[in-house]
């Protein structure tokens, strides 16, 4: 099966805005241009934030289907899943409001055809100072539990996303994800991996062997550090994307992979990024096959 590569569109931040329309109707004019970039650009799938379309009124949201149903680019995974002022831990947090996030949230992805959504969301899971951090665990355990209810009715694999020190205080790597998955057992609860956080956390990439060995690993997030698009920089300040996929194609990944770069970087970069990404790729897929026929 051919290895799909597909790019995460963060809206608002290439696309000029005019002064003469709503901001709601400005982002949809900037998810079109922004599908419309990613499919000429050669991706195979868009990556979008359920911020986005959580942000949208219905009526706003109807004519964001409308334009994804317009384009050939699917869009199977969202980012950006909780809001920083909707807290998960803490002793603020309102089970009613997370529930009737989670409904929307979850509703709105599965109506323009998406089927995972990424667990990142540092500013809403962080541990406030105080706080005991044994009752932070549980509590994501039980948003987890919550997040199961809705991905059963919505049909949406929720992947815990592992993010560095410097932006949340707990799961700050792949092993500790895949721990928390394995604790809650859950059909709909997954893991990811992000090269960018890893690299920050010097977690080897061998960690990703357990990962999909153990069926934990739903998807992966790719870019270079100071979240450049992969091949944007080069020599020593570059992160040895050979290493990764050696290790995803020896483990028989057979998911989807996003780069998840700086928005600045999207129209001037990305095209070539992929060029480098999809080239890469095949010369580990080819460096493999060599060894496995002698």
């Amino acid at each position: 099966m051919k290895t799909k590569f597909g790019c995460c569109l963060i809206l608002g931040s290439f696309v000029p805005q005019s002064s003469g329309e709503s901001v709601e109707m400005e982002k949809v004019e900037q998810l079109r241009d922004g599908l419309q970039l990613l499919k000429e650009n050669g991706y195979d799938f868009a990556e979008l934030t359920v911020q986005f379309l959580t942000q949208l009124s219905e009526e706003e949201f109807h004519e964001a289907k409308q334009v994804i149903q317009q384009t050939s680019l699917n869009i199977p995974v969202c980012n950006s899943f909780i809001p920083p002022q909707l807290k998960i831990v803490g002793p603020n947090v309102s089970i009613t409001d997370l529930d009737d996030y989670l409904d929307l949230a979850m509703r709105r992805v599965h109506e323009i055809g998406g089927e995972q959504i990424i667990f990142g969301s540092g500013g809403a899971r962080t541990i406030p100072d105080g706080f005991s951090q044994t009752q932070a665990y549980e509590q994501i355990k039980q948003f987890l539990c919550r997040c199961e209810t809705y991905s059963a009715k919505y049909g949406i694999t929720v992947a815990i996303e592992p993010l560095n020190k410097t932006e949340s205080n707990i799961i700050n790597t792949v092993k500790e994800a895949m721990s928390l998955a394995e604790e809650v057992n859950l059909p709909h609860i997954k893991v990811l991996a992000d090269s960018y956080h890893m690299d920050l956390e010097k977690e080897s990439f061998t960690i990703l062997k357990q990962a999909i060995k153990d069926e934990w690993l739903a998807h992966v997030h790719i870019s270079d550090r100071d979240r450049r698009f992969p091949g944007e920089i080069n020599g020593e300040e570059a992160m040895d994307f050979s290493k990764l996929f050696r290790v995803l194609q020896e483990a028989k990944y057979k998911g989807l992979i996003s780069a998840e770069c700086n928005a600045a970087s999207l129209v001037d970069v990305s095209a070539l990024s992929l060029r480098f990404v999809k080239n890469t790729w095949s010369s580990v897929e080819g460096g493999l096959a060599n060894v496995q026929s002698n």
